[in-house]
C-alpha cells in the first residue's frame, strides 16, 4: 500500500492563496505604480509638430504620478493622486466647433458609459494664460468631480477629475490649479510662414 502525502498539495494550496489574495493587497499597498512627478512637471499632450505637442498642463503640486499604462501623449495623460484620477484628452474637431459644442460632447460620452454625468450649468473659466472655456462638476456613483474643456479654430482639450467625495473635496484646489495652466498652442494648423 502506498502512502499518500497531503504536505505537497497544502503548500501549493497556499502558494495559490498568497498569489490569489496577497498581490492585489500588495498592490493596493504599494500604489497604482505610476510614474511619481515632481512639482513643476509640464505634461504635453497631441501629435508631435516641429518636436512640440500642441496642449500642456503644469502639475503644480507634489503627490500626482502619471499613468504611463493608460497615457498615449498623442491623445490624452491620466494622472492620479490617492483614489482621484485626472484625464486630459485632445479633441480634433471634424467640423468648426465651440467649448459649448464640447460640453455637450463629453457630456453625452459620459452619459455613454453611465458611470456620470456632467453638471447641467457650466460657467466660464479663463486659464492664467488667457484661454477660455467652460467648467462644472461631475457626478457618479461614489464619485464626485469637476469637468473643464476649452477650444480653438483647429483643436481642443477636455480635463476631467473625479474620485471618492472625500479623496476630490482633499484635492480639488490642487486640480483646479492644475486646469488653470492648461495651454493649446495657436493656430495649430498646417500652414507655413511666407
Amino acid at each position: 500500500m502506498t502512502r499518500v502525502r497531503w504536505w505537497g498539495t497544502g503548500l501549493v494550496a497556499l502558494t495559490l492563496l498568497v498569489l490569489c489574495a496577497g498581490l492585489p493587497l500588495l498592490n493596493k499597498a504599494l500604489g497604482s505604480g505610476g510614474k511619481p512627478l515632481a512639482p513643476g512637471t509640464v505634461l504635453s499632450v497631441g501629435t508631435v509638430r516641429d518636436g512640440v505637442r500642441p496642449i500642456t498642463l503644469t502639475v503644480p503640486h507634489a503627490g500626482w504620478a502619471l499613468e504611463e499604462a493608460s497615457t498615449s501623449l498623442t491623445g490624452n495623460a491620466e494622472l492620479t493622486s490617492e483614489d482621484v484620477v485626472v484625464n486630459l484628452n485632445v479633441v480634433v474637431p471634424l467640423a468648426p466647433f465651440d467649448a459649448r459644442d464640447l460640453w455637450d460632447g463629453l457630456g453625452r460620452i459620459l452619459a455613454v458609459g453611465g458611470r456620470a454625468q456632467l453638471g447641467p450649468r457650466p460657467v466660464p473659466i479663463m486659464t492664467a494664460h488667457g484661454l477660455t472655456g467652460l467648467t462644472g462638476t461631475i457626478t457618479g456613483r461614489e464619485r464626485t468631480g469637476t469637468a473643464a474643456v476649452f477650444a480653438t479654430d483647429t483643436l481642443g482639450a477636455t480635463v476631467t477629475a473625479a474620485g471618492p467625495p472625500l479623496a476630490f473635496r482633499s484635492v480639488a484646489p490642487e486640480v483646479h490649479a492644475m486646469v488653470r495652466t492648461l495651454t493649446i498652442a495657436a493656430p495649430w494648423t498646417s500652414e507655413t510662414g511666407p
